[in-house]
């Protein structure tokens, strides 16, 4: 328990201690190169997984869903277009009727 405290109390010395020392375009260079360390670790894991693994293939699964998912509200677009279309056809076709 000690350890873990001294641990957490060098931690955050060197932090405000960076904080005080460099400049704010370095601490943000800094800041956003350690915020992609955890992405980094998870696409390193899941390539080393095998294929069959449940995680890669959950992932491989999302994947293919969310690229159904894009080609269905593509065509959910083009579909609500035709029947916009149609329908403003219809009002005409009847505004038509109705002084004619």
């Amino acid at each position: 328990m000690r350890k873990l405290l001294l641990m957490v109390a060098i931690g955050a010395g060197t932090v405000a201690l960076l904080r005080r020392v460099l400049p704010a375009e370095q601490r943000a260079q800094l800041q956003e190169s350690l915020s992609s360390v955890p992405g980094a670790m998870m696409e390193h894991c899941m390539e080393m997984m095998p294929e069959d693994s449940p995680p890669k293939v959950m992932v491989s699964s999302m994947r293919r869903f969310e690229e159904q998912n894009d080609e269905i509200a593509t065509l959910l677009r083009a579909q609500n277009k035709l029947l916009k279309k149609q329908n403003d056809m219809l009002k005409a076709a009847a505004d038509g009727e109705s002084q004619g």
